[in-house]
């Protein structure tokens, strides 16, 4: 029975073969969509689970209040606040501490290797899951100048294998500046790519403590650590937060120890990655909004390609009906014949399934290649977000939605009178009339949906790359300062004879050293307080250490006031008491202007500066950050970085010019190099790869929904050949035969335009929440989306309705 079901089936689908394939299209494109997004999803909520106990981490986080007003929302806190929780509360079971230098130089043979790495207390292995293949993880990260490297880092700077690794224990390697060998104690495994904490080199925590000193255990005032807990089994992270006022008051009465009113908060670590809007972000992040929005895209897809098939199935009710009669009459029951008709919605959606996964390991690659993600079918087959029970998930979602798509046709077309039909006097329910309209209606809003969100991230990212942000950096050629020089007498004088040698090309129109640049979060300074202000308390501002040239490189303008000379800075930096001002932080202060602030002072870190000048505010990070006040100081550093203004013609001449000089001043060191306005833009990165993989498959749903239109509309006209030519012989134009025609569809789209409308208006809302400064939206926004989704419909239909116009009605009418 059930083979002869198959038989009739494969019968149907060979004989209608423009409803097959239509149907069969739309779902082809839609899974494969579907199962790309859903590995997408999957890989970014799978961040983290992979560590023994994962629902048990939270990361302590700090707020930061002055005056009533939020100044620091951070990830990052002060040294003893992990070893304070574990020793006053009984829900932590341990904790870990660690910090982050950002990078590690590791010299081996004269050859250099910068490599990401953390400074890890000794607990770190054993509370987090990243295991060893050599070295033993509770002792590995005790003792000081201890270091561990990934098996990468084996094979690449010791060219060892796998059975070599332990050998590798014991052996030595140097680390920045410092001429006393680390004694490597461990070898651990990649980081797995869904892990927010991003390494390839742990060093002892106690190496820190050995450098900078034992504050890095100790202290309450400097905060510069970053603090993960473990609670016990059965301990509620919400119960243990509402303790951390108390904890609050206990250590920094108020504001009096470290100048700021202090709350902490427990972030569980599943929600690192994809919930993070803290400053000072230690790991790797990602928009949640934006991972949930795919989700959505991909339901929309699954769903409008489900109701394709629902529509044209029961559209062609007229043709099955006599099918049916004939079988009833021949003794076929309902339930036969609903079986029948829903094993055709199986095998069609099976075989669509098939071809879909075929593509979707086709297009793989691409897609991998442009969200630069390691997406793979693993997914969705254990390795995860919800392991094997994705397995059974999606299984579930697939064989609800193909059997729910067949139902409706099913119970439709095997409820049909056989009496009614056989003589002729059958007509199509209204009720299924509405059905159909009703889901052309969602399928539209849906489209509608996604139209004007696709159309708002690229106006909101074009608005953030043509925004002016206060400077200029334009060809503006950045090279990391030389980490591997000594700082010595004679540092800000070689600094300076840099500089002046470049200049002297023609085509280096300027030259800066600062300890930072655009894009990158800057250090604070808290307590800063006006001289001669007679109440108020202390404010913060961010700080900046530039050289004299630093404004004129990035064409920031000055306000009042003068630049810095060469004279401001100096070798003692107690001598240095000459600083530069925002705009921002001169009214932080209290000062009414540019004018008003030059030549007063504040004081900073126990000492009085004078304000020399003040410059206009600019954008320091992404437009998704507000402006922040910012202190410039004349302080030199060779660890940060030389901005090279440089000419547009030849670049790569003239970047190969200044690796020259560099290595000439700077021996030894790698010449490391980027461009400013790029490095820029890559905290837009996400949002980019955002914008242009949600608008494919915006697009794709919009096809598949036009796709569908078409089929609907194809056979609701044919339905109409006779009505056409009568009315073409009464004297009707084409133009009018088409009106009449697409009015009916056209009207189901602006139904569905006015539903859309308002969900688009908040989903956009919501997403827009996350930037500082963003685009307005307005009400011709949607009146072009919707303008947009009639073109589509009317061109979709209206191909179909001219063709019919234009059929020849003799020939129709000839047999009447």
């Amino acid at each position: 029975m059930v083979s002869n079901y198959i038989k009739i089936a494969l019968r149907n689908m060979w004989k209608n073969k423009a409803f097959t394939f239509v149907n069969l299209t739309g779902l082809v494109v839609g899974i494969t969509a579907c199962l790309l997004i859903l590995q997408y999803v999957s890989f970014e909520l799978s961040f983290d689970e992979f560590h023994r106990d994962s629902d048990r981490i939270y990361r302590v986080t700090n707020d930061r209040f002055q005056q009533g007003k939020l100044i620091q929302h951070g990830t990052i806190t002060y040294p003893a606040v992990a070893p304070a929780l574990a020793k006053d509360y009984n829900e932590v079971e341990s904790y870990t501490t660690v910090s982050n230098p950002g990078t590690f130089k590791l010299r081996k043979d004269q050859k250099i290797y910068e490599e990401k790495g953390l400074y890890a207390d000794a607990g770190f292995l054993t509370f987090f899951t990243f295991p060893l293949v050599a070295g033993n993880p509770e002792t590995a990260l005790k003792a000081p100048n201890s270091i561990v490297l990934s098996e990468s880092n084996a094979k690449r700077i010791f060219n060892a294998d796998p059975s070599q690794y332990p050998a590798l224990i014991g052996k030595t390697i140097l680390v920045d500046l410092d001429t006393a060998p680390y004694q490597i104690t461990g070898i651990m495994k990649d980081i797995p790519a869904n892990s927010h904490l991003k390494f390839s080199v742990l060093m002892s925590y106690q190496t820190l403590a050995r450098s900078w000193g034992d504050w890095v255990n100790t202290s309450w005032e400097s905060s510069d650590m970053w603090h993960y807990i473990k609670l016990r089994e059965g301990a509620k992270a919400a119960a243990l937060e509402k303790k951390l006022p108390a904890f609050s008051d206990r250590y920094f009465k108020g504001d009096k120890v470290s100048g700021s009113v202090e709350q902490f908060h427990l972030q569980p670590l599943n929600k690192a990655h994809l919930y993070s809007d803290y400053e000072y972000e230690i790991g790797q992040v990602n928009n949640g909004k934006a991972v949930w929005t795919m989700l959505i895209i991909a339901a929309f897809i699954l769903l409008i390609a489900w109701i394709n098939y629902i529509n044209l199935s029961t559209a062609r009710s007229l043709e099955r009906a006599r099918e049916v009669g004939v079988r009833k009459v021949a003794g076929a029951t309902s339930g036969q014949l609903t079986f029948q008709f829903l094993s055709e919605s199986v095998l069609l959606n099976a075989f669509a399934f098939v071809l879909a996964i075929v593509l979707a390991l086709l297009f793989q690659p691409y897609l991998n290649q442009l969200i630069e993600k390691p997406l793979s079918f693993n997914l969705l087959t254990g390795q995860g977000y919800g392991g094997s029970a994705m397995v059974w998930i999606l299984a579930l979602v697939f064989v609800s939605g193909t059997l729910l798509s067949g139902f409706y046709p099913a119970f439709a077309l095997s409820g049909f009178r056989a009496i009614s039909v056989l003589k002729g006097s059958f007509k199509r329910s209204a009720n299924g009339i509405w059905v159909r309209q009703s889901l052309v209606v969602f399928q539209y809003t849906a489209s509608m949906v996604l139209i004007v969100g696709t159309f708002i991230v690229f106006k909101q990212l074009e608005f953030m790359r043509k925004e002016n942000l206060g400077f200029n950096m334009e060809q503006v050629l950045v090279v990391r300062g030389p980490e591997l020089t000594r700082w010595d007498s004679t540092s800000i004088d070689r600094i300076n004879s840099f500089k002046t040698e470049l200049r002297r090309y023609p085509q280096v129109q300027a030259a800066s050293s600062s300890a930072n640049v655009f894009g990158n979060r800057l250090s604070r300074s808290f307590n800063i307080m006006r001289v001669g202000a007679t109440e108020g308390k202390g404010v913060t501002f961010s700080r900046m250490p530039v050289d004299a040239d630093f404004f004129e490189t990035y064409r920031i303008k000055m306000l009042a006031g003068r630049n810095f000379l060469p004279t401001d800075s100096n070798q003692d930096s107690q001598k240095v008491k000459n600083a530069i001002l925002n705009l921002s932080a001169a009214k932080l202060l209290g000062f009414n202007n540019a004018d008003e602030a030059t030549g007063q002072k504040f004081s900073l870190n126990g000492k009085e500066w004078e304000i020399v000048g003040v410059v206009s505010d600019f954008h320091q990070q992404s437009l998704k950050h507000a402006i922040e006040p910012i202190v410039f100081a004349p302080f030199y550093t060779l660890s940060g970085f030389f901005s090279v203004k440089v000419a547009s013609s030849d670049v790569e001449k003239t970047v190969n010019l200044v690796r020259k000089k560099y290595q000439d001043f700077f021996p030894g060191n790698r010449f490391d190099y980027f461009f400013m306005d790029q490095k820029f833009n890559e905290q837009y990165k996400e949002d980019r790869i955002f914008g242009q993989v949600s608008s494919f498959f915006s697009l794709l749903a919009v096809l598949i929904a036009s796709l569908g239109i078409f089929g609907l509309s194809s056979y609701t006209i044919a339905q109409r050949t006779k009505e056409i030519s009568v009315r073409k012989v009464l004297g009707a134009t084409v133009g009018s035969i088409v009106a009449l025609l697409s009015q009916d569809f056209i009207k189901l789209v602006i139904i569905a335009i006015a539903i859309g409308s308002p969900i688009a208006w908040y989903g956009v809302s919501q997403w827009l929440d996350d930037f500082a400064y963003k685009i307005e939206i307005s009400w011709w926004m949607f009146a072009l989306a919707g303008l947009a989704a009639i073109i589509i419909a009317f061109a979709t239909v209206s191909s179909q309705a001219i063709k019919a116009a234009l059929m020849n009605p003799a020939k129709v009418l000839k047999g009447e």
